[in-house]
């Protein structure tokens, strides 16, 4: 009878977390389908992938809705992950951390963060994205710049719009003709018809010497192709910089183009045309890992795939020189970080999501070189329930200042900060901090950090839309958070204690799971764990500790999947918490 009640709970649990986030594509499209600002078309009638189109950005990409199954040979090499369920994490533990401080009006639609520097060099961190509100219908892609003395941002400028009939987004801040100064980078398109679309445009913004604003134009480099995540950078070690982006329209592939600044041009060099057995790449990510001398540019595919490319100076162009796996479908996000477990390499970060069984994850994939156009994949991040279509970006942030990066992470409604835990040979990441959106009407489009008022932190800057009227307007804002004191505290700093015990982490957890603790001064401390029937099967702690803080793993690799009871006593302190172990 106690076996049979023991299974019944633990199925319920397990049962309840897949109802949770079980989904199928076309529950999703018909959810995505409401949004009157979205078209989302099927591909073909037999397949799960759509393409879906953003009506404000005029961004094209494509997704996989299909229950994952990898078609890439895969190493049987298995690789360290850390799982993240949000939507079972107690977020009160987060309070405090961030504070809400202001809202800009602008920000981007689609899949994309605003961009933020200080191009014109006066000290003052300026804000580009798109100033939208279709209730008083305004579309424009505008500056705004931090006034510290209002402590405020201020308008600054619009963008021209000279012979474009549409805008994107901003894209980068960049010296792109190496002239010591930066230049914004915005894409848009040129009118076109209603048979045929408008010319695709780069545009290049320089410093007017006047004004002091970026509403020169450089150069417009034009193609026929949309061009998704496009970064301009040094990749050949030649003269000039480099252009990298996919292409989306006549036909899929990856392009290169190189500028001359003696003519003030950009002109194609180099097109990969994807192959239908990948079908579709997008995405970014640029440095140099493998420590050649080249750029790694690295991206990912729908149907899981991750193809490096770099230039080679045998041929005098780019080549396609590794192809991997992203364990997941939709490879859309790329990053790097500099070096996060401290072994001397620089990191490759890919992310995309799928449905595994009916539940929809989210994977971050983190690869290291291992040789010259070799790489290899450290460490995994699965955020289960998570499948995103409005937001899904990643960025290296160091906000402790210890030399070490942090991940920040913002899926559709949710934002996450992930904190390296470990060393080389031992990865993993403690959840720093987690904010869902819970504003009615909104939805999340992506996230920066970025020391936004030139204290030494960063604040985070959510790009989000808003329909304060209730009545199908959309206004694009970006939603600026501060940390306080909590965030970034020294450990040599006074901190009061108390008798506390701290929900593990993670929960559920697989196989183990951290215990955190602490004590105002000297005590006998006892932390078991109990099963459901209320039996003792294991000790954790039984000893004499003096006042502080402390952090214990419980390893349940010989338990069997269940619910389990921490219990901490410490002199009158008694406190007990859930866990659920599923295997």
């Amino acid at each position: 009878m106690i076996v049979s009640s023991l299974f019944r709970v633990l199925f319920f649990l397990i049962l309840s977390i897949n109802i949770l986030y079980a989904q199928n594509g076309d529950e999703v499209i018909e959810r995505l389908g409401l949004d009157e600002h979205r078209v989302i078309e099927r591909v073909t009638t037999t397949s799960e992938i759509y393409k879906i189109t953003d009506k404000l950005s005029g961004k094209v990409y494509y997704k996989n809705l299909s229950n994952y199954k990898t078609t890439i040979t895969k190493n049987t090499t298995q690789v360290d992950t850390t799982v993240i369920y949000p939507d079972l994490v107690d977020t009160t533990q987060f309070s405090g951390m961030y504070e809400y401080w202001t809202s800009v009006p602008v920000g981007n639609s689609g899949p994309f963060p605003i961009i933020a520097g200080d191009v014109n060099k006066n000290g003052r961190t300026e804000l580009y994205g798109a100033r939208i509100n279709t209730y008083l219908n305004i579309n424009e892609r505008s500056m705004y710049e931090y006034n510290p003395n209002l402590k405020v941002f201020e308008f600054k400028t619009d963008m021209p719009w000279d012979s474009l009939g549409d805008y994107g987004s901003f894209k980068q801040i960049y010296d792109i003709n190496q002239d010591g100064e930066e230049n914004v980078f915005i894409t848009g398109n040129e009118p076109g018809s209603d048979t045929l679309s408008g010319i695709r445009v780069a545009r290049t913004l320089k410093v007017n010497d006047s004004t002091n604003l970026p509403t020169d134009i450089l150069f417009d480099y034009k193609q026929w192709n949309q061009m998704n995540d496009p970064l301009w950078g040094e990749y050949d070690n030649k003269e000039g910089t480099d252009l990298f982006y996919c292409g989306e329209s006549i036909d899929l592939r990856v392009a290169a183009a190189k500028y001359d600044k003696n003519t003030n041009t950009a002109s194609t060099v180099y097109v990969y045309l994807v192959p239908d057995s990948i079908f579709y790449l997008a995405g970014l990510s640029n440095w140099d890992i493998d420590e050649d001398g080249y750029a790694d540019l690295v991206t990912g595919g729908l149907r899981g795939d991750i193809v490096i490319f770099e230039y080679d100076e045998s041929i005098q162009n780019y080549r396609d020189v590794w192809y991997g796996d992203g364990g997941t479908f939709n490879v859309y996000i790329h990053f790097n970080t500099n070096d996060i477990d401290g072994n001397g390499k620089k990191e490759i970060w890919v992310g995309g999501d799928a449905t595994y069984n009916g539940v929809p994850k989210t994977r971050l994939t983190c690869l290291e070189a291992i040789g010259d156009n070799q790489y290899m994949a450290k460490h995994v991040i699965d955020i289960v329930g998570r499948m995103s279509f409005d937001a899904y970006n990643g960025f290296a942030v160091d906000i402790d200042k210890d030399g070490t990066d942090e991940i920040g992470l913002c899926l559709d409604q949710t934002f996450m900060i992930f904190e390296f835990k470990g060393s080389s040979d031992d990865w993993g990441f403690d959840l720093f901090y987690l904010k869902l959106n819970s504003i009615v009407n909104s939805s999340y489009f992506g996230a920066i950090m970025q020391d936004a008022n030139d204290d030494d932190s960063e604040e985070i800057l959510v790009s989000m839309d808003d329909d304060p009227p209730g009545l199908g307007s959309r206004i694009l804002l970006t939603r600026v958070y501060k940390p306080t004191g909590l965030v970034g505290v020294s450990e040599s700093e006074i901190k009061v204690f108390s008798y506390k015990l701290f929900q593990n982490y993670p929960n559920p957890f697989n196989p183990s799971t951290k215990i955190k603790y602490e004590i105002p001064g000297q005590s006998l401390v006892n932390i078991s764990i109990f099963n459901l029937i209320g039996e003792k099967i294991f000790e954790l702690v039984n000893e004499e500790k003096n006042k502080g803080e402390y952090s214990i793993t419980f390893d349940g690799q010989s338990f069997p999947s269940g619910v389990y009871f921490i219990k901490m006593t410490a002199g009158k302190y008694v406190k007990t918490i859930k866990a659920l172990l599923i295997k």
